[in-house]
């Protein structure tokens, strides 16, 4: 009996280890959030877990904005690499179809008259329509490709319920329906850039410098709005998290789903 005591003791005082390691190990989880992570908390949770410096905000709204440093900088488990790299693709894609799209014939006859040569300023309206047009098209099959800030916000909501993995499981499915018409329209669209721009490189052989100048115009431009845009953003959220002005975190996060 005294054995049967002193093992029934142990196993009662390794259960409460096991429980108090998976705890600690939840709390672990709970609490080390990522700068992808930290970016999507509500302006109640980012009051408490947000403690990143004014730099480390800059950088994840940064990151945000820009699909090249979105794609190669991050390892967020919510966001699949593979379609990451699809939209990287497309947005480049995108971009070189509508330099070629509005390089009209306005542009080639300022090219004839200065010699076969076109200036900076001469093709910098067309970058400034293709960066604005490429903008308005990618945020909206961001919208198709990006399922993070959804799953985030199913599982916090979610997670204390019992019937809480039947939820994720609908909500996947809906995910899924929504990636497939994705992958099917970019496709469609990714070849028909392909045709478009093969065909105006075959018509205006002696205008692709001045078309491949443009796209590189248009994404200085992406990149110079995102440098300016995402110091103002990150300056709002500082200010809101360390002063508790809730105006200035939901503006911030308003602008931030546009650029």
């Amino acid at each position: 009996m005294k054995d049967f005591s002193k093992m029934e003791t142990m196993q009662r005082k390794n259960n409460i280890f096991h429980i108090k390691s998976k705890v600690n190990n939840i709390n672990l989880i709970k609490f080390s959030k990522t700068d992808s992570d930290l970016q999507d908390l509500n302006y109640e949770e980012a009051i408490i877990y947000d403690k990143r410096s004014y730099l480390r905000m800059y950088w994840g709204f940064l990151v945000d904005s820009q699909i090249i440093l979105g794609t190669c900088c991050t390892d967020n488990y919510l966001d699949l690499f593979v379609i990451k790299l699809s939209f990287l693709v497309f947005t480049f894609q995108i971009s070189f179809f509508l330099n070629a799209l509005f390089y009209t014939d306005e542009y080639i006859s300022d090219a004839y008259h200065n010699d076969g040569v076109l200036d900076f300023l001469s093709g910098l309206p067309k970058s400034i329509y293709s960066f604005f047009a490429t903008l308005i098209t990618t945020n909206l099959l961001r919208m198709l490709s990006s399922s993070k800030n959804e799953l985030m916000r199913v599982i916090r909501t979610n997670r204390r319920y019992q019937n809480y993995k039947n939820i994720i499981d609908i909500k996947l499915a809906k995910l899924r329906k929504k990636l497939i018409i994705y992958f099917i329209l970019v496709y469609l669209l990714g070849s028909f850039f392909l045709y478009f721009v093969t065909v105006f490189c075959a018509v205006y052989k002696y205008s692709q410098k001045y078309w491949f100048i443009g796209c590189l115009e248009s994404f200085g431009i992406d990149s110079l709005v995102a440098l300016i845009t995402c110091l103002f953003l990150a300056l709002l959220r500082y200010i809101s998290i360390k002063t508790h002005i809730k105006c200035f975190y939901i503006f911030a996060n308003i602008i931030n789903i546009f650029i």
